[in-house]
């Protein structure tokens, strides 16, 4: 099984040395996914002193392979609307 390597990056860079072996591309995805929550729910409000988070998986030849970050802002993103009736 291919190993993949889970860094993160939120104004320091922390690496993987490590990784872990699992079954494919998606797999990976799902990890880092769910690596990102972990992270966002340990530090909870504190968070919001760096407004990124972000996890990145590279292979074992350094590859990026997947990479999912997560921001933090006082403003709606660019293009979010509400629609229909709240009341």
């Amino acid at each position: 099984m291919p190993r993949y390597f889970f860094h993160t990056q939120n104004g320091d860079c922390i690496r993987d040395d490590q990784g872990e072996e699992l079954r494919s591309v998606d797999a990976a995805r799902e990890e880092a996914v769910a690596v990102l929550g972990e992270i966002l729910r340990y530090r909870g409000a504190s968070f919001w002193t760096t407004r990124a988070f972000s996890v990145i998986v590279t292979d074992t030849e350094g590859r990026t392979v997947v990479s999912v970050t997560a921001s933090a802002s006082d403003q709606a993103p660019e293009g979010w609307t509400l629609t229909g009736d709240a009341g």
